[in-house]
């Protein structure tokens, strides 16, 4: 019998609201907002071999891959697999350099925060991404308060008092965030900062989708869904980052949504709100 190999369990987050926050030190740079991390996780294992990153059968990423090697002193081979794609607005990209970091970490009994810290690093240089790296350390309905890497910027997970059921939504169209990131005016920056209060204040999942869609819907177009989520039964409320759509629902009805939804070819995953943030596990198999 084999034995169990560390299995890198990382949640992929989608954020609401976000206030980008830029500095020389890219430990120090980030963004403040809310999200929500979803039960759809990437799960990655690890061995030594020719330094990479594979996610879903595809080498990717093999700058950062390098780095984060390099930096650790081993070659490190990651294998991952996620339910989602890359570069859609559901934090993949973090959870992969996350994954990654950690097994060079674990493979030269090195301490993990660090782990965490270099891939929030190479998140903000390459443009890839501000605050999932915190928030999916974070687990749950992350609040980021204030920005940088685990360790130097701060978030916490609201406690939700019952269970959510959500209908994830990947949507066709790609957009870098650093595009994204681009187009933000003066007035987005400060619309995102009144929203987070409100959203820190009222503490519940209510306030959280009605302020993520009136903050996203000045980045985002949200005809296409509108001809989605219209007549659908059960839906409670929704909220569009990128390409990722967040739709709350009625739990009776996520059998009838899914059906529907993957009638039309569109690709829809039923999941919750993470409880956990980063995690390592046992598996004697691989992801």
């Amino acid at each position: 019998m084999s034995s169990p190999k560390p299995l890198i369990v990382v949640p992929l987050h989608v954020s609401g609201i976000w206030v980008p926050y830029y500095a020389e030190n890219p430990l120090e740079a980030g963004s403040i907002g809310a999200g929500l991390n979803l039960s759809l996780y990437l799960n990655a294992t690890f061995q030594l071999g020719p330094c990479s990153i594979v996610l879903n059968g595809e080498s990717l990423f093999s700058e950062q891959a390098e780095k984060i090697c390099k930096s650790a002193g081993v070659n490190i081979k990651t294998t991952a697999t996620a339910p989602l794609t890359l570069g859609r607005g559901f934090g993949v990209s973090a959870a992969i350099l996350i994954a990654h970091s950690i097994a060079t970490h674990i493979a030269t009994s090195r301490p993990l925060l660090r782990a965490l810290q270099a891939a929030h690093v190479l998140e903000v240089e390459y443009g890839t991404g501000l605050g999932d790296v915190i928030a999916e350390y974070t687990g749950g309905f992350a609040i980021r308060l204030k920005p940088g890497a685990p360790g130097i910027g701060f978030a916490y997970r609201i406690i939700l008092r019952e269970r959510v059921d959500l209908v994830v939504i990947e949507l066709g169209e790609l957009e870098p965030t650093k595009a994204m990131l681009s187009r933000m005016k003066p007035e987005d920056y400060g619309l995102g900062k009144v929203l987070l209060e409100k959203v820190i204040e009222n503490e519940d999942l209510k306030t959280f989708f009605e302020c993520s869609k009136r903050f996203t819907s000045k980045l985002f177009n949200y005809t296409r869904v509108g001809s989605i989520v219209d007549g659908l039964p059960g839906i409670v409320d929704y909220y569009l980052k990128k390409s990722a759509l967040v739709v709350w629902i009625e739990r009776e009805y996520a059998w009838d949504i899914l059906e529907e939804l993957r009638r039309r070819g569109i690709k829809a995953l039923h999941a919750t709100i993470s409880s956990i943030g980063v995690t390592i596990a046992h598996s004697t198999k691989s992801p």
